[in-house]
């Protein structure tokens, strides 16, 4: 479950959108990241004054409510569902932030806003498309002298990085939302055989192969690729197959080389790898 506190950013909306229409389109990769906090039961806190905040050079959050698109409807739901209980940060009892010091963002006084309260508690702004706050790490100075670290996420894949690193979601639930759409699926990976014993070493070179792997203009460049051996998994006999006896077992299971001697086993269906197993040690691949 996640834990850390995670703070809707009010300082991202500052009339940057030409119109409405470009700000909802702009919003598709926040609603996701909404969608995965409410369905791991966690709200977002937010500041009193984010509905006055600007879209566009004349319109505030609060006229979204004259607006009945797809899309402006999802978002005002997915925002209710994470922020009700309570709604708030700056009118709970205490505040993160000392409200006797002052916070800069550069030359920009943020002190009182959810970059100072996120900074101060170790937490994370989510944040709409802009400039200043675009998947990156924000540095708050305080009192001119102490300097603070956050994270400013706008996309799902940077939520879970930053989830991840502040050991927030496990490694199954990583993977998935991290690889979402892209060849590399883990929904199907057995967590009996998969990333449970490996050294923090291991998983980053899995990463980065796996990284690798979905940046690839095609599957002709992975097949041919001599640093992930792709190929298929072709066991002497049923008693040196791993997948014998599993619901995989009619399946054409192929793997590849998450720099040695780990390797990938799953199968690939249309453009989709599906990841079922990993293996440490390459006993398995020994035999096929």
């Amino acid at each position: 479950m996640i834990m850390c506190d995670i703070y809707l950013n009010e300082l991202s909306l500052d009339g940057q959108y030409g119109q409405i229409d470009d700000f909802l389109d702009a919003s598709v990769p926040v609603m996701r990241c909404l969608k995965f906090i409410y369905e791991n039961n966690k709200q977002v806190y937010k500041y009193t004054g984010f509905f006055e905040r600007k879209i566009t050079n004349n319109m505030k959050w609060n006229d979204l409510r004259g607006f009945h698109s797809d899309k402006a409807r999802r978002l005002k739901s997915l925002l209710l569902s994470t922020t009700d209980h309570p709604p708030f940060w700056d009118t709970q009892k205490e505040l993160k932030q000392d409200i006797s010091a002052t916070y800069r963002m550069g030359d920009t006084d943020v002190t009182l806003t959810s970059a100072a309260e996120a900074a101060e508690g170790d937490g994370i702004l989510l944040s709409f498309s802009h400039e200043v706050f675009n998947n990156c790490q924000i540095r708050v100075i305080k009192n001119a002298t102490e300097r603070l670290e956050i994270e400013s996420a706008v996309t799902l894949d940077y939520l879970a990085d930053q989830l991840w690193n502040k050991k927030q979601i496990d490694i199954h639930q990583y993977l998935c939302v991290k690889y979402e759409g892209t060849r590399l699926n883990f929904t199907k990976l057995d967590t009996k055989y998969g990333f449970l014993d490996f050294e923090k070493e291991e998983l980053r070179d899995c990463f980065q192969t796996f990284d690798k792997f979905v940046h690839m203009e095609n599957w002709n460049e992975i097949f041919r690729d001599q640093g992930l051996r792709y190929k298929n998994y072709s066991p002497s006999s049923n008693e040196k197959n791993w997948f014998s006896g599993s619901r995989y077992s009619g399946k054409a299971i192929d793997k590849f080389r998450c720099i040695n001697p780990k390797r990938c086993f799953g199968y690939r269906e249309d453009d989709i790898f599906y990841v079922l197993r990993m293996e440490r040690d390459h006993r398995i691949s020994d035999y096929g």
